[in-house]
């Protein structure tokens, strides 16, 4: 059983869009809620927190929210052969759709609850959306697409505590293009963004989901291999190398032949600082020795 509604707001309120209940259905106490939603601005203890509230006045195995706008989605709680979804959209902008599930029907009393207590996580729920896209837009090169030299820092130091905690391999992949100072020189800076474009793209093509790939500046790229040892992170930039090399950048009309260096190396008991410094020096030993190839820092 799917049951589905629509919260809507066009109007300017102060306060949340009204629902009206069923008749003979008392209001439910949101005051509590609406606090609690005040304070997180991160998507996933927000739904925590609606529904631990919610499940007082309507029991649920789990919730479901779902952006297909934002392409994510955040379960909590476990799935149900029932269930009730609601289109929350709040002055003309989409926010996504929430569910609830479990193993019996809904009743007209619980739905008109669950209803209610909706009207007071619009608001939130807006905030939470904003605050994930300013997070995501910091840590995102706004050229490539792919993270930025932040996000690297970042996620770096949480892929080798992870892999030291669980003894995981990790790898990285340190890349850079070859002659790139010449593309710029002859053709101008707005055809060689066009070639880190080009380059950043056919690199996600061929990385697995689960793979990170960053712009650490310049024409250097960087790319994180999670449980990945040193054989198949060398696969992978052959992948890589190839994928670039193979054709021609097409950009403005010009076609521009474009190859890349990679160095490549895999976590020994080490920091994530000295991980990448390996990497790098792979990179510019590859470098020396031609360009266009993969050099391996082995420990």
């Amino acid at each position: 059983m799917a049951t589905q509604g629509s919260l809507t707001s066009d109007s300017k309120p102060a306060l949340a869009p009204v629902v009206t209940l069923a008749r003979n259905v008392e209001a439910p106490d949101t005051l509590r809620l609406t606090a609690a939603l005040q304070t997180t601005l991160e998507m996933e203890q927000l739904l925590q927190i609606f529904s631990d509230t919610l499940q007082e006045q309507v029991p649920h195995a789990g919730l479901t929210y779902r952006n297909n706008e934002r392409h994510f989605v955040i379960s909590v709680g476990q799935s149900g052969r029932h269930h009730c979804s609601y289109r929350l959209n709040l002055l003309g902008s989409e926010l996504g759709e929430v569910a609830l599930n479990r193993s019996k029907r809904f009743s007209e009393q619980e739905l008109a609850h669950v209803e209610f207590f909706l009207c007071s996580l619009v608001y939130p729920l807006r905030n939470a959306l904003l605050y994930r896209e300013a997070v995501t837009a910091a840590l995102r090169d706004p050229l490539t697409g792919v993270g930025n030299r932040g996000a690297l820092e970042e996620h770096l130091m949480r892929e080798v505590s992870l892999a030291q905690r669980h003894k995981a391999p990790l790898s990285l992949i340190a890349i850079d293009l070859d002659h790139f100072k010449q593309v710029n020189d002859r053709h101008g800076h707005s055809v060689g963004d066009c070639v880190l474009r080009t380059v950043a793209r056919r690199m996600v093509d061929v990385l697995r989901s689960t793979d990170l790939a960053y712009r650490y500046g310049g024409e250097e790229f960087v790319i994180l291999l999670n449980g990945t040892p040193l054989a198949g992170a060398q696969m992978v930039a052959e992948r890589i190398r190839e994928a670039v090399a193979s054709l021609p950048c097409q950009c403005d009309g010009i076609e521009i032949p474009i190859t890349i260096s990679l160095g490549v190396a895999s976590l020994a008991d080490e920091s994530g600082t000295a991980l990448f410094d390996r990497a790098d020096r792979a990179l510019y030993s590859a470098k020396e020795q031609g360009r266009n190839r993969i050099e391996i820092d082995r420990v």
